[in-house]
């Protein structure tokens, strides 16, 4: 599973786009102004998280940084499998 899995992440990742990033993370209720930044944390007064070109997400106000996976893991307790799955789903990716 473990070479399936990188496999798989490998696979979404070479079609993930800034864009598939963007539209997912409002999909699971991040609002985005018009500078491209979103609170990732409730608490945050202050948009302070963003999507680098890459796909990749900085939020400047803790400090944490990752990928879309990483933050489904982190914020939503989603396995990395399911997070996997999760992405593939929206953006097309079969991993049956």
């Amino acid at each position: 599973m473990q070479s399936n899995l990188l496999t798989l992440i490998k696979e979404i990742k070479c079609q993930l786009t800034k864009e598939d990033v963007i539209r997912i993370l409002s999909y699971i209720g991040y609002e985005f102004n018009r500078s491209g930044k979103f609170r990732l944390r409730a608490e945050e007064s202050t948009p302070s998280a963003s999507v680098t070109r890459d796909g990749n997400i900085k939020d400047f106000g803790s400090g944490w940084y990752g990928d879309i996976f990483a933050l489904l893991h982190d914020y939503y307790d989603y396995s990395i499998v399911d997070a996997a799955k999760y992405v593939a789903d929206c953006v097309g990716v079969d991993y049956e």
